[in-house]
């Protein structure tokens, strides 16, 4: 159904952390709003992070100026040019659409029943092998029996970092880790070793191409994911063909719309590769975004805490529970941020 309005917000959202990785140092996230109301006078939101261009390749200015671009409302196009700005304007609408039916989003996607609430990561960021262990252990009185852990530093002290992860989760927990193609192809072809004898899961982006990661994959002994190498269905492919990775980490970000994801999806699945969904570090309503395509898309692995940083969010009424994102029982997304809207928010069409 045609949009009748639309407009959008930036909003910074404090981190009790600073977020420091291969790619970002920063004490807050940038967070873009949208809102649109069908013709039917149904009204959806959507969330995307603005200071994550390390990932998407679009900043906040880029995606609001895709945003106020003539022929904004054409997902297909406007993903091209700007996946995170495609991003809000799909996923708004199907908020504002599922509202419309009285169901939740991810009914729109299957007709299989979705589980109650989805199993989901811990995050441990850089710091000290501290930091690492009072993380850990955070995570496990939380209940998450998964935990994903920055490296791509040093590797001595990532080493010491994930020795400690593995000793306070105990042998139970199953661990992964993420370079964020932080390491050259030697230093990674050491580090699985090492991963491999800590009883590491899989090794997420060890390298930054893809000639360099088919030479990792080839010589370790866990599996190797690919994520900054991939956002679509033509980079998988590629990324399978290549041998380069034996699972794929998709996000939504980065795909743009919700059909471009699930084609990315779709092709991991035809070419045998493991598929886990993730998100960027982002506020609530972003979360439940993943969680809803995670149940309706069929995703079991999948990282929906992006939130757990966040010290003030705008979005209220998702938790966390033993390790899961319970799923909203209500339409759309089944939340809605609480944003000041007295100031006029458009977007000419």
């Amino acid at each position: 159904m045609k949009i009748a309005e639309a407009g959008f917000r930036v909003t910074g959202l404090p981190l009790r952390r600073k977020l420091r990785h291969a790619g970002t140092d920063t004490g807050e996230l940038t967070e873009v709003f949208l809102r649109v109301r069908l013709a039917d006078g149904h009204v959806g939101w959507a969330e995307t992070r603005g200071n994550g261009a390390y990932a998407t390749g679009c900043s906040t200015d880029t995606i609001v100026a895709a945003l106020r671009t003539p022929g904004w409302q054409d997902t297909a196009r406007l993903a091209r040019r700007c996946p995170p700005a495609a991003m809000l304007v799909d996923i708004a609408s199907r908020d504002a659409a599922a509202r419309a039916q009285g169901i939740p989003l991810w009914a729109t996607l299957s007709d299989s029943p979705a589980p109650s609430s989805l199993p989901t990561h811990a995050a441990i960021a850089f710091g000290t092998e501290t930091q690492a262990a009072h993380l850990a252990d955070a995570a496990v009185r939380d209940g998450f029996g998964r935990i994903k852990i920055r490296i791509g530093g040093d590797p001595a002290v990532d080493r010491a970092r994930v020795t400690r992860v593995r000793e306070v989760a105990g042998p139970s927990a199953v661990l992964a880790v993420d370079a964020n193609g932080g390491w050259d192809t030697g230093t990674a072809l050491a580090a699985a070793r090492w991963l491999a004898d800590l009883d590491v899961a899989w090794f997420e982006q060890p390298v930054t191409d893809l000639a360099s990661m088919a030479v990792v994959r080839a010589g370790s002994p866990i599996p190797v994911w690919a994520d900054e190498s991939v956002r679509d269905a033509e980079s998988v492919r590629a990324v399978a063909e290549l041998g380069a990775a034996d699972g794929v980490h998709l996000k939504l970000e980065k795909a743009g719309t919700v059909d471009v994801l699930a084609a990315a999806i779709e092709t991991a699945r035809r070419h045998g590769l493991d598929v886990g969904l993730g998100q960027m570090d982002c506020g609530r309503l972003g979360c439940v975004t993943t969680a809803q395509l995670a149940a309706g898309l069929g995703v079991p692995v999948a990282e929906l805490w992006g939130c757990a940083n966040v010290e003030r969010d705008v979005t209220p009424g998702l938790e966390l529970r033993d390790g899961a994102v319970p799923l909203p029982a209500g339409p759309g997304l089944g939340l809605r941020p609480e944003l000041d809207t007295t100031t006029p928010m458009r977007i000419d069409s």
